[in-house]
């Protein structure tokens, strides 16, 4: 369960539930997750009824995920699930790719080994399914991906940057989701995600850096040539 997903159920059994914060938290989630399509229009009326609430907190929810470039109010419309812009895909991959490489500078020597073991282990379980023929959900490789990736920004020692990339974090999942969906060479992701943890586990800064940088640019060279 993804931390949103966790903090939706906090909400919803509590005694007093704020519900323009469960819906806006379950929306936030079911965006990044992939459920609506880019350019999709949503229903607060559809919406309401799935969440089980009345139309004034959806409307709330929207206007808080429109404000985060998640959704788009279109005046007479209702609320579009937001395009992806290869501009802004680019942008946030530039950012990405320089203040994720900069965390692992530090990040790299506040892992525990069990963190490291733990992580290795899902991955290494991955290349066993492989090579037994076995199919794995797109789901479970990019929640994986963001687990580790997440990790990093989170085990980094600036507390500026992990604020900065936190308010990235679901657009980051979003486009990590879409990512997976597409992959065409799962063991040569694996593999890519296994160089990254064993640099990790050795403490090897200068190689971490250069085999992360190659790994978020491989991600959006798949996203440009879907949606380029």
């Amino acid at each position: 369960m993804t931390s949103l997903a966790k903090r939706v159920d906090e909400l919803r059994n509590n005694g007093k539930p704020n519900l323009a914060r469960t819906a806006y938290l379950q929306l936030k989630e079911d965006i990044a997750l992939g459920k609506f399509k880019p350019g999709e229009f949503i229903s607060e009326n559809i919406l309401a009824s799935a969440l089980q609430m009345s139309r004034t907190p959806v409307r709330e929810a929207l206007k808080e995920l429109a404000h985060e470039k998640l959704v788009e109010l279109i005046p007479g419309k209702g609320a579009m699930i937001k395009s992806i812009s290869v501009k802004e895909l680019k942008e946030i991959y530039e950012l990405r790719r320089v203040f994720e490489c900069h965390a692992a500078t530090s990040a790299i020597d506040n892992f525990t080994e069990a963190e490291l073991q733990e992580l290795e282990q899902t991955w290494l379980s991955f290349r066993d399914q492989v090579a037994r023929g076995e199919q794995i959900g797109w789901e479970a490789i990019s929640r994986s991906d963001s687990v580790l990736h997440g990790m990093i920004i989170s085990k980094c020692s600036n507390s500026y940057l992990k604020n900065f990339m936190d308010s990235l974090s679901l657009l980051i999942l979003r486009y990590q989701m879409l990512t997976a969906k597409t992959l065409g060479d799962v063991e040569d992701t694996i593999r890519q995600h296994l160089e990254i943890i064993a640099l990790l586990k050795e403490g090897n800064t200068q190689e971490l850096t250069r085999v992360l940088t190659e790994h978020i640019e491989a991600s959006e060279k798949i996203l440009v040539r879907i949606f380029g």
